[in-house]
């Protein structure tokens, strides 16, 4: 709240905890960094760099309930040495953040000096976080050796848990040695049920260890979750995986966790540690707790049935506790005929976005509605404007062999929170054949 000393006139003197009702905090609307709406977080919105809450000295060790409000806009940009950041520096064993979405979130962290601890929701994590998700990116670009980068946190020790969360952050990390995730960049005896990554995890520093879900595992537990998020090591020395790139100390425990060999990069692991690769129509086709997802019917927090699994060509997104389904956008590639892992040169390929109220015409008409496009390292994107630029299906040409793809869809005015488009998790590379 000390952070918004304008509130009232934002959210109704809604902000805050009723007295008696709860412990700790509660955000009682959405808050938005970007309040002249310009596209630009800067000194006219008035906070253009969060300082995180709560550090090593002082962690935080209260409740906070987002109540599925959107902090929107967030940017923390650090110079230097720079031990905890996130929106929550660091959290203590006794802190639980549930229920945050943060959508465009921007970290940054440059200078002489390392990255430690590094996430769009919480730098250090050694409690729990439920029910939250972040976009945007995660930037590392500090000039010293190591640290621990992900989507959502930054670094999970024994005794701390993520469940029920999602990232599509980009995550870029450029020193050498780092851990670098789709969700975190190390698990250290922690906790992680229920939860997935769709952004890309990036790295061009040598000897580093990138994971669709975690750089590393050290020890902990990951059940019922899945990555689709592309996995890019521009250096030597470096040490990839779908769910988990570097697996030291006691193995972790690993269950019915998938990575999509299409999207990642990262072919099926033959050694048997975890060998859990599927392609993008495995991890589409099934529409109940059945198949590869039996086992996902999971308990968090005394609620029990966290998945929503759609129609076909959809990846399971998380319907819990009040989690927006067109926040998380899910789709899936409609492959051709027995090409389960990638689109293919002069074969068209279809998209599907699950149906509801807030979909325009629904999910297959209004064709024009669809944009697809293409990026080389599945941040940046442009659009393709020819052949088929707004369909819902597109064959890939020669020149895509090196892209990734994805399509856009706009939304009705009917759609949630304010969301404008859905656009597809990320789609592999074409191949030849």
């Amino acid at each position: 709240a000390a952070a918004f000393p304008d509130r009232d006139a934002r959210s109704g003197s809604r902000m805050g905890c009723p007295s008696g009702r709860c412990s700790g905090y509660e955000l009682a609307d959405h808050l938005d960094f970007d309040i002249d709406g310009d596209g630009d977080v800067d000194g006219y919105d008035g906070y253009p760099n969060w300082g995180p809450i709560g550090n090593a000295t002082t962690p935080y060790a209260a409740n906070f309930d987002g109540d599925n409000h959107k902090i929107a806009n967030l940017r923390i940009e650090r110079t230097g040495n720079a031990d905890d950041v996130g929106l929550f520096g660091r959290v203590s064993s006794t802190g639980v953040i549930t229920g945050v979405g943060l959508p465009d979130a921007g970290i940054l962290t440059t200078g002489a000096g390392s990255s430690l601890h590094v996430g769009a929701l919480v730098g250090y994590l050694s409690g729990t976080a439920r029910s939250s998700y972040a976009t945007g990116y995660v930037t590392q670009q500090a000039s010293g050796t190591g640290g621990y980068i992900g989507g959502l946190a930054g670094y999970m020790p024994s005794g701390s848990t993520l469940a029920a969360s999602w990232s599509g952050a980009s995550i870029f990390a450029g020193s050498a040695g780092v851990e670098a995730g789709g969700l975190t960049g190390r698990l250290d005896g922690g906790t992680i049920t229920a939860s997935y990554s769709t952004g890309p995890v990036r790295t061009i520093g040598d000897n580093v260890y990138v994971g669709g879900l975690a750089g590393v595992l050290h020890m902990g537990t990951v059940s019922a979750s899945y990555a689709t998020s592309p996995v890019i090591a521009g250096g030597t020395g470096a040490t990839t995986h779908g769910i988990g790139a570097g697996i030291t100390g006691s193995a972790p425990t690993v269950t019915a966790t998938y990575w999509d060999v299409g999207t990642t990069g990262i072919a099926d692991d033959a050694d048997g540690d975890m060998p859990e690769g599927k392609t993008t129509s495995e991890l589409s086709a099934v529409t109940d707790y059945s198949g590869v997802f039996g086992a996902w019917n999971v308990n968090i927090a005394g609620v029990s049935d966290p998945w929503d699994f759609g129609m076909m060509m959809h990846y399971p997104m998380l319907d819990y506790d009040g989690m927006s389904l067109v926040a998380q956008g899910s789709l899936a590639m409609g492959m051709p005929s027995g090409n389960g892992n990638y689109p293919v040169v002069g074969q068209a390929a279809g998209v599907c976005l699950v149906s509801g109220p807030a979909m325009r015409a629904g999910e297959w008409g209004s064709k024009e509605a669809w944009q697809w496009q293409r990026s080389t390292n599945g941040a940046a994107w442009t659009d393709i404007t020819n052949p088929s630029p707004k369909t819902y299906y597109y064959t890939p040409t020669a020149s895509d062999l090196t892209n990734y793809l994805r399509a856009c869809v706009g939304l009705n005015e009917t759609a949630p929170e304010g969301a404008t488009q859905a656009c597809v998790h990320m789609f592999a590379k074409p191949q030849n054949n």
